[in-house]
């Protein structure tokens, strides 16, 4: 069994190796005509983080993106950074990927090695808690787009900044919940055995004792 500090490490190298994939994220960035805010893949990891290791180091592995952005090293879409983004017209989705990666996370639940096992109920969940964090990353961006837009002189009403910044981005993130859904099913069990090896154990006795039973 790993020692609390072999674990502690193997945790970190997770949440380090997701907020890379995050960071890395930015250069895939495709405009989108008559539109303020590009279709990124960025969502798709932070969701994944919060869907794959958990709500904790999920919601940790973005933001620790976050402070990376913050800081200045260019890790927003376009290769953008420093509190300047963070604070401007998009910056609300932005903060919105650490909420939504820390919700789907909560709603997915700790990843379990016993999920390697097929079941519709634990695909509906994880289904459930994708479709909830993609949803949650425009709760504290559409507001916060039509406050910068109103601090700039140029307000728009709630419909306008719908059309603007959510719908023509809707097809996008189902595709991205699709592609989800199946890669956190799957990776979950694996990242269990080495966040949680404990639980593996744990089976393997029991297994052992059910055998002698």
């Amino acid at each position: 069994m790993k020692s609390t500090t072999q674990l502690n490490a193997v945790r970190s190298a997770f949440t380090a190796v997701f907020a890379a994939l995050i960071c890395i994220g930015c250069v895939i960035s495709i405009p989108v005509p008559g539109t303020v805010v590009p279709i990124a893949i960025q969502n798709l990891f932070c969701i994944l983080a919060g869907l794959i290791l958990g709500s904790v180091q999920g919601a940790g592995a973005v933001g620790l993106f976050l402070i990376l952005g913050g800081i200045g090293v260019p890790v927003f879409s376009g290769a953008r950074g420093g509190i300047a983004v963070l604070i401007g017209p998009t910056g609300g989705y932005i903060w919105g990927y650490f909420f939504g990666a820390l919700i789907a996370g909560l709603i997915a639940g700790t990843p379990h090695i016993q999920e390697k096992k097929f079941s519709l109920a634990q695909w509906i969940r994880i289904a459930l808690a994708s479709l909830v964090g993609f949803v949650i990353v425009y709760v504290p961006g559409i507001p916060w787009f039509m406050f910068q837009m109103s601090q700039k002189g140029n307000p728009v009403t709630f419909t306008k900044a719908l059309s603007l910044t959510f719908i023509p981005y809707i097809p996008g993130d189902l595709l991205k919940l699709l592609i989800s859904v199946p890669l956190a099913a799957v990776l979950r069990p694996v990242a269990a055995r080495f966040l949680y090896p404990a639980d593996e154990e744990e089976e393997a006795q029991l297994l052992q004792q059910i055998k002698r039973s």
